[in-house]
């Protein structure tokens, strides 16, 4: 799947990439701009989950947040975290790796994982294929295994946050 240059180009890109992954599996056509404005994404941060789940819901997908507690919250994740409420969005306790691949395999749900990449940056990924031993990403050409998987989404900073994707609601267009 090829990136756009908006996105390629964007410093700490994860995060718009698989919003991008998304609506590419799904068909629509939404500019990289509106990702980026959607996500809330700057130069500096990235973009937080919690972000990425509040972009996704106002682009028309039924979705649910699961996350670790986190003591730690940016405040634009404070923000988005308000927002959610306003939009009821559900937040519930993070997802194992046998939970994810239920969602993936039985409800047929697309899923976007946070964990620390082997460079020890926080990373999202749109999963492509998991199985019991590995897990597979849009983004790498490179199977991780299982046990660093969760290894990496146990990291120190790394809240085990995931966004599954149910299913898409056409929306009016954005402005």
């Amino acid at each position: 799947m090829s990136m756009p240059d908006e996105i390629l180009n964007l410093p700490l890109n994860c995060g718009v990439f698989a919003l991008w992954c998304v609506i590419r599996q799904y068909g629509l056509d939404i500019s990289p701009a509106q990702l980026i404005e959607l996500s809330k994404h700057d130069a500096e941060e990235g973009t937080f989950t919690i972000g990425l789940a509040v972009a996704l819901y106002k682009l028309g997908f039924d979705l649910t947040f699961y996350t670790d507690i986190d003591l730690n919250q940016h405040l634009k994740e404070q923000d988005a975290y308000f927002e959610t409420g306003q939009l009821a969005i559900p937040i519930l306790p993070a997802l194992s790796y046998p939970a994810i691949q239920h969602e993936i395999e039985n409800n047929q749900a697309l899923v976007i994982v946070f964990y620390d990449d082997l460079e020890g940056v926080g990373n999202h990924s749109l999963v492509y294929s998991i199985e019991e031993d590995e897990i597979c990403f849009f983004d790498s050409l490179e199977p991780m295994s299982r046990q660093v998987f969760e290894r990496q989404r146990r990291a120190e900073g790394i809240c085990q946050q995931a966004i599954v994707i149910h299913c898409y609601h056409t929306v009016e267009q954005l402005s």
